[in-house]
């Protein structure tokens, strides 16, 4: 059993913080050890959270104890401590996952994996000993352009996008830029994403439009073979969006038409858990060597 920690964020009551709760307490390779926050009083998570009374004795606490984790899951970078750190660096048998509100390190690099397993799975299964989760929106641009960026058809031109998301955009046009461009060596094109309406559900709904002059059929091919040994991303028919309740499920769907000299994606994940918590689940999978669907088959 993985002994799992998670601390943050700040607020004793996040929604983040109970659908990683959700899907860490019925993890079958999971012993979760220890829950904390800042403004953690001692409260039991049963009662902050009745849904999870008879699935947990565990307390809100102040502090984690990092004594005999085996991961740590920490929301917002703001709360990852010079002792969690150190942690890292004297102990090779321990784990950082970072997600939430971690913009700094999603631009650094450097010792913290970039967690969009879909492009740096190799690295995550290889020793990888923390991990940053991608924003919940770059995570989705990032997912619905991969397939184009593994065969280098990622256009020099303007990607333009329009977004509906349950929260106010930041710079996640500029984060997915960096992360494809890390797949497709040298692209310059840019992308500029437009906030529409909320979607429902509390999804992320995202459509892209391409100057692509491809062949369609060509395209779904690149899709296909991008993600048919991947576990979370598929390609479904039709062009219209999709018109599903996603919540809960650590699934993106994407489709793919064309409309006139332009190449279409849309592209819908649940923001909660394939934008943030089940993302986090998954990457805990790959750096410890379990199948990524693993407590994910939702």
């Amino acid at each position: 059993m993985i002994k799992v920690g998670i601390y943050g964020p700040a607020e004793a009551n996040s929604p983040l913080r109970k659908q990683l709760l959700r899907l860490l307490l019925r993890h079958p390779d999971v012993d979760l050890r220890t829950v904390a926050c800042p403004q953690g009083s001692g409260i039991p998570l049963a009662e902050l959270h009745p849904v999870y009374a008879g699935e947990t004795e565990l307390r809100l606490e102040r502090e984690a104890c990092l004594d005999k984790l085996d991961v740590l899951f920490v929301i917002d970078e703001d709360n990852l401590s010079e002792a969690m750190r150190e942690r890292l660096a004297d102990d090779p048998e321990f784990r950082l996952i970072v997600l939430g509100e971690a913009p700094e390190l999603r631009r650094e690099g450097g010792a913290m994996v970039y967690g969009f397993a879909e492009s740096n799975r190799k690295a995550l299964v290889r020793g990888a000993r923390a991990a940053v989760s991608p924003s919940a929106l770059a995570l989705l641009v990032e997912t619905a352009l991969f397939p184009l960026a593994k065969n280098w058809r990622l256009p020099d031109g303007t990607i333009q996008g329009t977004v509906a998301l349950p929260y106010a955009m930041r710079d996640e046009a500029a984060e997915a830029m960096r992360a494809l461009a890390e797949v497709q060596k040298g692209f310059t094109g840019s992308i500029e994403l437009r906030a529409t309406d909320e979607a429902p559900y509390e999804r992320i709904d995202l459509t892209l439009r391409l100057p692509l002059e491809m062949p369609l059929e060509d395209v779904r091919r690149l899709y296909d073979e991008a993600y048919e040994d991947h576990g979370f991303a598929y390609l479904i028919p039709g062009r219209d969006g999709v018109d599903e309740d996603l919540r809960g499920s650590n699934k993106c769907l994407i489709q793919v038409y064309r409309d006139g000299d332009s190449l279409c994606v849309n592209a819908s994940a649940d923001y909660l858990t394939r934008g943030n918590a089940g993302n986090a689940v998954h990457l805990m999978n790959l750096l410890f060597g379990l199948h990524e669907r693993t407590g994910l088959s939702i």
